[in-house]
């Protein structure tokens, strides 16, 4: 499965996306209040027109290692 790491640019897109996504999939939210989700997350978001910046496409082995990491230090 294909991970993307995205961020939104207004707190009103946020929103809509938490909220569409979470009923959807699941979805993670970093510390850092950027977003994992699955590439059909992404479709959803074109589809609704929701706003999003991919920052990156993750594995599911990076995803793990920024969990476990923020476990480590919190903040």
């Amino acid at each position: 499965m294909k991970l993307a790491k995205i961020r939104f640019e207004t707190d009103s897109a946020c929103a809509r996306a938490l909220k569409g996504l979470s009923m959807r999939m699941r979805i993670t939210v970093l510390a850092d209040e950027s977003f994992i989700v699955p590439e059909g997350g992404l479709e959803w978001l074109r589809a609704e027109g929701v706003p999003f910046q991919l920052v990156e496409w993750v594995t599911q082995d990076h995803v793990l290692q920024t969990l476990r990491d923020n476990l480590a230090h919190p903040v």
